[in-house]
């Protein structure tokens, strides 16, 4: 089984930690690595510091519409067997976005 990783983001409202998502599907990365090397792309050019031992970014200029927070979950396991209904891997989601 591959070693699936998502992203777990500080919502910027309410200050919980919740699975990165689009239309109600949890995004996954095929590995650690991927979803690490994306991270600085949540926060849109903002400055960040990283902490690779936690796998964790923080935004230094905050925003209310975008998360200030971030962090790899790796080994994710979806809870789920293939084909996804709840999940959505990376690349079909990248998919998904270039046709709309």
């Amino acid at each position: 089984m591959p070693d699936y990783a998502a992203v777990a983001v500080v919502h910027p409202v309410t200050g919980d930690w919740e699975l990165m998502s689009s239309k109600g599907k949890v995004i996954v990365f095929d590995t650690a690595e991927m979803a690490w090397n994306w991270l600085p792309l949540l926060g849109g050019g903002r400055p960040h510091s990283a902490d690779a031992r936690s796998l964790s970014i923080c935004f230094s200029e905050l925003s209310r519409v975008a998360p200030n927070r971030a962090r790899v979950v790796s080994n994710f396991i979806p809870d789920e067997i293939m084909p996804w209904t709840r999940h959505i891997i990376w690349s079909a989601w990248l998919e998904g976005r270039d046709s709309a």
